[in-house]
């Protein structure tokens, strides 16, 4: 009996593609938080971290997904299973164990601003802070860390309208990183009279991996990293 020529190219094509391995997808999740990761004018996922993290993944040749939500939405996401990262993610304590650390993609800076010509504008070290209320993200490492050290804090879900609160004086200051006011400020963004009183810390911030992520996946996303 004659077999084709065809036929045999066929048989070989299905073998090949079905010991192939599949290439692993990944969920990853983000916050809008200019100008390391955010929307621009056309929905697209964008800033600092973002092309780092794209850059990440492509060297490393895996499926991704990137989706941005509110913060504690997208660390909670994060949490659920292997192959679910979170981004800019700062490294603390708390968190250690429970993720792959990529990175660093960026540093920013934590530091305390206040309305200007408010008694809290003339503090000039953080202790001189535990007499006002600190307004922060809810579940942002800064703010976690200033209320695990007994500070007088409040949260809002949308970092943006800590903005609101301080000009209003329903807190009288207000933890953040000074590049993204700026950012806002450039956009357009109405802004009231304020001023930075206080540097606190340049931290790190990562791609955090959950930690049940395949080792040997985990070494080649270090390895990416490590080529920028």
């Amino acid at each position: 009996m004659k077999i084709s020529l065809a036929f045999f190219l066929v048989l070989f094509s299905m073998t090949v593609a079905e010991s192939a391995p599949a290439v692993s997808h990944y969920q990853i999740s983000t916050e809008d938080y200019p100008p390391y990761n955010h929307y621009d004018k056309n929905k697209s996922i964008v800033g600092l971290a973002t092309n780092k993290v794209r850059k990440i993944m492509e060297t490393s040749g895996f499926q991704y997904e990137i989706r941005l939500y509110p913060w504690l939405r997208a660390y909670n996401r994060a949490l659920s299973g292997a192959r679910h990262c979170v981004y800019s993610t700062a490294r603390t304590v708390d968190r250690e164990a429970l993720f792959h650390w990529i990175g660093p993609l960026v540093t920013v800076e934590w530091a305390l601003f206040a309305k200007r010509g408010t008694p809290a504008a003339s503090i000039n070290k953080l202790e001189e802070a535990r007499q006002y209320v600190i307004g922060g993200l809810e579940g942002d490492a800064s703010l976690s860390e200033l209320k695990r050290q007994g500070f007088k804090t409040e949260s809002v879900v949308t970092n943006w309208l800590n903005k609101d609160k301080l000009e209003g004086q329903r807190i009288q200051l207000w933890i953040d990183d000074p590049v993204y006011i700026e950012f806002e400020k450039q956009k357009g963004t109405e802004f009231f009279d304020y001023v930075k009183v206080v540097h606190i810390a340049s931290v790190d911030l990562y791609l955090a991996c959950n930690i049940s992520t395949p080792l040997n996946e985990v070494e080649l996303l270090h390895k990416s990293a490590g080529g920028f």
